[in-house]
Parts: structure tokens; C-alpha cells; sequence
């Protein structure tokens, strides 16, 4: 990987973020049997789980940003023996860009005994600069087709994911809900919290997109005309300069401080009308289940305590940025930038 590539798009600060919560501890053992349970590894902060593919073994990202369950290209694995049955573009999420990719005759996923047969599997066609730009160091992703047919629950702390039937609910062992709203296949959180730039609280649609490593990005061109002042908008966005920040901020019952949020100057073309992502770093250090079917997050936690979190902060299009502190005042907001 070229380093002055990785160094420009993927920026790594050591930041302290923290989260309060609290719940009567819920014994794992209690939650019905799943239809399949396998190790986990955390690689470059996503979840990860190998997985025999065709007559592969490989290193899976469960990606909900993701449309469809796709295999990468490398120098490690060209997959030239799988059949390709046409083309298809493929749009990433967290990136301004989409890449041209092949779909493939349906091939069967193993999890452990349990077989998932995605409808249409993509091969995304080896590109250097898509590997750089993602940081690479797994061989595909099991995107939103994959979600929409099971109940995904991950337990970090034992480093295990479950597969439970889809319809299964499994609030009643979990200390707070999220709802998901789907939009075709995509999940979002809707959540009403006021950022710091902000004068008030306002409505704010976010992908739930686990396949990107940070915490949260926001595209919005209101929210980066009031965190950067109007005076510097235009200035920033020639320079695709967006504005790094911490905020406070509640998802269900949890309440997230100082956790480091990106603002960027420039809205990728696939961000639609929504406000920005919300990434694996909220779900990462929890024992959740992310369910489609009945349109819910559901968080864990096994008493009050009050968390440190990976503060890992990431850029996902090709952006510097400065570092803006806000903090409120009876006339307005203070804003010290370092």
C-alpha cells in the first residue's frame, strides 16, 4: 500500500471518547439457540468472520452499508474459477466512487452446518486504489441481502456472531432498543440530538453502515455551513477540507461523550438525502444484534459503568481538516479552533 495514499485518506488520532449505560445483567445463556454461531476477529476496527466460499476460506466484513454480499479481487485470491453471469456497478457507501464489479452464479456460504446462498453474489474487480482507499485486509463483505434474511447477533466480548431465524425477536435481552427504518434494504437511525454547531435539537437520517471503521461522518450542507461559519464554506470546499469535532450525543438509552465526529465539506453523490453514516465504532464494543426484520438495533450492557471507547477517527474521501472545539454560551457559541 503506498504510504503517503494511506497517510492522506486514512487518518488515525488517538482520542478518547466515552459512553454511559446501564442494565441488569442478562446471562447470554438465557437467548433462545441460534441457527449458527462462529468466532470473530476485529481487523482495522470491522467485525470479521471466516467463512468457506465455494472452495475458498475467507475473511468476511459484515457490512450493512453494503447493498449485496460481494468478493474482492487480489493478488491473494483472483477468483477466476467462479462463473461470472454479467456485470454491475457497485457503489461504497463511505466513498465518493463506484467501481465495476461482475456477478456470480450462486455459490454457497458456509456457517458451520448452516448454508446461505446470496441471490446474487458481486465480484468486484481488482483496482489498487479501492483497496488503498479502504485500507483492505479482508477478501469480501456480507452486505444488506445477507441481513434482510437472518437476526445477526455479536458478542465482542466473547468474539462470536449468531445467526438466528429472521422474525426472531430478541429485545427482552437487550437494555435498549434503536429503531432501524429501511429504505429498500438500506438501515437508518433516525435520532433527534443536538450537535454542538447547532442552535437547536433538529431531525437527523443516518446510515447504519458497519463496513466503515469510524464513529460518524455528517453530509449536510447546513450542518457544515454552521460548523464552519459562512464566511469559510466556500474556502473549505475547494480545498475538501471538512472539520473534525467532538460531540455528545444519544443513540436509545446510551449516551455517547465527547465521541470524535467528521464533517465534511464535500457530499458524496451517493449520499442521497441522508445526513451522513453512523460507522462500527457504536456498535463494535457492545453485544448486539443488528435485525432487520422487526427494524431494531439492540445495545448490551451488563451494568452502570461509564466506558472508554476506541477513538479512532477516520476520513473516508480523500479530505484534511481542522480540529474545531465549540462550546455553548448564553450569547452564542465560543469556538476555538486548534
Amino acid at each position: 500500500m503506498n504510504q503517503n495514499r494511506f497517510t492522506a485518506l486514512l487518518h488515525i488520532l488517538a482520542l478518547g471518547a466515552f459512553i454511559v449505560s446501564g442494565s441488569p445483567k442478562i446471562n447470554a445463556k438465557d437467548i433462545p439457540k441460534p441457527l449458527a454461531s462462529l468466532p470473530t476477529e476485529t481487523i482495522n476496527n470491522r467485525l470479521v468472520v471466516v467463512l468457506p466460499v465455494a472452495h475458498y476460506e475467507l475473511r468476511m466484513v459484515l457490512d450493512t452499508g453494503a447493498t449485496s454480499t460481494a468478493l474482492f479481487q487480489s493478488s491473494e485470491h483472483e477468483f477466476a474459477d467462479l462463473k461470472k453471469t454479467g456485470s454491475a456497478q457497485i457503489i461504497f457507501p463511505a466513498l465518493d466512487e463506484s467501481v465495476t464489479g461482475s456477478k456470480l452464479e450462486q455459490i454457497d456460504i458456509k456457517f458451520g452446518r448452516h448454508i446461505y446462498s446470496p441471490k446474487e453474489l458481486l465480484l468486484i474487480h481488482k483496482r489498487p486504489p479501492i483497496g488503498d482507499r479502504l485500507n483492505f485486509k479482508f477478501d469480501g463483505v456480507l452486505g444488506q441481502d445477507f441481513f434482510m434474511e437472518y437476526v445477526v447477533e455479536v458478542n465482542p466480548k466473547n468474539q462470536t456472531i449468531n445467526l438466528h431465524p429472521k422474525g426472531t425477536n430478541l429485545r427482552r435481552y437487550f437494555f435498549t432498543r434503536t429503531r432501524l427504518t429501511l429504505k429498500d434494504t438500506s438501515p437508518y437511525i433516525l435520532f433527534k440530538n443536538k450537535f454542538p454547531w447547532e442552535r437547536r435539537s433538529s431531525k437527523k437520517q443516518l446510515l447504519l453502515d458497519t463496513g466503515f471503521p469510524g464513529l460518524m461522518v455528517v453530509w449536510n450542507e447546513t450542518h457544515f455551513k454552521l460548523a464552519a461559519g459562512s464566511s469559510n464554506v466556500e474556502k473549505y470546499k475547494a480545498e475538501n477540507r471538512g472539520i473534525f469535532t467532538r460531540a455528545d450525543f444519544t443513540i436509545g438509552k446510551l449516551k455517547f461523550y465527547r465521541a470524535p465526529i467528521f464533517i465534511a465539506a464535500n457530499i458524496p453523490i451517493q449520499a442521497q438525502k441522508r445526513d451522513g453514516i453512523i460507522g462500527a465504532n457504536v456498535v463494535n464494543q457492545f453485544h448486539h444484534v443488528i435485525d432487520f426484520s422487526n427494524g431494531q438495533l439492540l445495545l448490551g450492557a451488563s451494568r452502570y459503568n461509564y466506558d472508554r471507547i476506541d477513538g479512532t477517527f477516520y476520513v473516508p474521501n480523500n479530505e484534511t481538516y481542522i480540529f474545531k472545539r465549540f462550546a455553548s454560551e448564553s450569547d452564542g457559541f465560543k469556538v476555538i479552533i486548534q
